[in-house]
């Protein structure tokens, strides 16, 4: 997948947990709602051409990379190769055990389909720095028919490459 770091792949065994869960998406957290990440690339001028003709479904696979790490209790690994954004609100074990906590209650993955893909640019602040994000939500079953929205977040490093900069489980 071009412009994606190099995720491991590995099988997909059981998601853990699925509480409601508010675990360091960045652009959440900064209270960056989708109507004021509108309104702020709104004002924003625009993104660049690259940034522009990303493909959703690039965007989309990229996060499903992300959460076969998840599945497969690799979160570690997944924060290991995530963008500094996100690597400066919370630390690795903050990372691994709060995504574990969560999601092992829920048991195995039965079925997930990404319900939207939106991409904002942001101009910075001391809070989110300047760039390019994109959100790709889930829908997501777990065993015993238990359900749950997951959010991915990816922010375009300045190198290219789409890096997590957040995930979110409700």
């Amino acid at each position: 997948m071009a412009g994606y770091s190099a995720l491991p792949h590995g099988p997909e065994p059981a998601m853990k947990n699925l509480a409601p869960i508010a675990l360091l998406s960045v652009l959440l957290c900064l209270g960056l709602t989708p109507a004021s990440a509108q309104q702020a690339q709104q004002a924003q001028p625009a993104a660049p051409a690259a940034a522009r003709d990303i493909d959703p479904n690039t965007l989309a696979n990229a996060a499903l990379q992300a959460l076969a790490l998840v599945d497969g209790g690799r979160a570690g690994e997944l924060w290991d190769g995530a963008s500094a954004v996100a690597k400066r609100s919370v630390d690795r074990k903050k990372f691994v055990d709060t995504i574990a906590a969560q999601r092992k209650p829920l048991g195995a993955v039965s079925a997930r389909r990404w319900t939207s893909v939106s991409r904002h640019s942001t101009a910075g602040n001391q809070q989110l720095p300047q760039g390019t994000y994109a959100n790709v939500e889930f829908e997501t079953r777990f065993a015993g028919n238990r359900t749950g929205l997951e959010l991915v977040s990816l922010r375009q490093d300045e190198d290219g490459t789409w890096r997590l900069s957040g995930y979110v489980l409700k």
